[in-house]
């Protein structure tokens, strides 16, 4: 008897079929990559016309090569060192907290659409520094601190910027917001290829860190999200095991959103890290669809981003469960930015230039639990 054309297909083939069939199933719930090239498109009329609009300088440091199509920028391939460059971001006044609103084409609107204007490069590190210093300089003394975003997965540059520039808007951030964008694809098929990226950026964040440590600032934040919470884990895991995690005191919140991580591998990177240096800030939310996908491409290993408060607490870090928040995305995904309870929280920590363990005192082993109404409560974890 013949083999039937299934009995003789290999093992191998079997499961790079099966995989492809998961991504599908990704490329399904998390849909596509966002907003297309924004950058310093056509505008129905001038920015500074409008009255009413926001401004933000978003500083940029990136591992992506230089795009040939202005309206993209950087593009989603790797390239050899650190880039710098800024932008202005116009937001208009009337529209929800936790919302971007972008036109469908060119051009944009700046009464009704975010305006990505005036992108600038930087010919080195040094002048990327010496702006960002006279910048700094220029502002009052109690808003010298800066925000380093590091954004996730499936993420363009366009996406990025507006990611940012969202979320110093929404949480009412006074201080000086740097975007680092790693080379991601923006491609939902491309979920390996987005991490190896994370990894090739690692030492090129390892070195941002290096590169804020000039006099003008007081102090800075980190805030990343997804796949981005990966790269900050192991540029973090670097930095401890070379000079320390907070050499020059300056750190005061890492908040790592819907962290898109191997628990194992989380477990592995903080325990490096010492107890009393674990300032670090988990957001939670067992109803996130994009990391229930992430698991499944991952084998079945839970995603940082959806274990439970008391196992994380039991680290040592800060763990907040968002699951009782809902936000403007189908997906729970992105909470930490879209949801005006959660952006409240984080906006009114940073302002009051302390962190989420001060408000309420935690103890090690401690959890936050974040009603509907955006209020915290503790939670003791009891574990066996």
């Amino acid at each position: 008897m013949r083999e039937s054309k299934e009995s003789r297909t290999s093992p191998a083939i079997s499961r790079r079929a099966k995989s492809l069939v998961l991504l599908a199933g990704l490329v399904g719930i998390i849909g596509c990559a966002g907003p297309k090239n924004l950058v310093d498109v056509d505008t129905t009329v001038p920015v500074e016309s409008v009255p009413d609009v926001s401004m933000h300088k978003i500083y940029i440091a990136t591992s992506r090569t230089p795009s040939d199509d202005p309206g993209e920028f950087f593009s989603g391939e790797r390239g050899e060192g650190l880039r710098f460059a800024s932008v202005e971001v116009s937001i208009p006044r009337n529209r929800q907290p936790g919302t971007i609103s972008i036109p469908s084409r060119p051009p944009a609107d700046p009464e009704k659409h975010f305006v990505i204007d005036d992108p600038a490069l930087f010919r080195e590190r040094a002048e990327f520094r010496s702006d960002l210093t006279a910048y700094l300089r220029g502002l009052p003394a109690d808003r010298r601190d800066v925000i380093l975003y590091v954004h996730g997965y499936n993420t363009n540059t366009t996406a990025a910027i507006l990611q940012i520039a969202q979320f110093v808007e929404d949480t009412g951030y006074k201080g000086v917001p740097i975007l680092f964008t790693w080379a991601s694809s923006a491609n939902t098929l491309k979920y390996v290829y987005d991490m190896n990226s994370a990894l090739v950026a690692r030492d090129h964040l390892v070195s941002m860190f290096e590169t804020m440590n000039i006099p003008a600032v007081k102090g800075y934040d980190v805030v990343a999200h997804s796949m981005g919470t990966f790269l900050v884990m192991e540029a973090s895991r670097q930095i401890v095991l070379t000079t320390g995690l907070n050499p020059t005191g300056k750190v005061k919140n890492v908040i790592l959103a819907a962290p898109d991580i191997d628990i194992d591998l989380f477990k592995a990177q903080i325990k490096l890290i010492p107890e009393n240096q674990r300032n670090i800030v988990v957001l939670v939310s067992s109803d996130d669809k994009a990391l229930r996908a992430s698991k499944r491409v991952a084998g079945g290993i839970s995603r940082v981003g959806q274990t439970p408060i008391e196992e994380l607490a039991s680290l040592g870090v800060i763990a907040v469960d968002l699951s009782a928040v809902d936000d403007t995305d189908s997906l729970s995904h992105a909470k930490f930015k879209n949801s005006p309870e959660v952006v409240q929280l984080i906006g009114n920590s940073m302002k009051s230039r302390q962190s989420f363990n001060q408000r309420p005192s935690l103890g090690f082993g401690k959890a936050l639990a974040v009603t509907v109404e955006g209020t915290v409560g503790v939670v003791t974890p009891s574990l066996d």
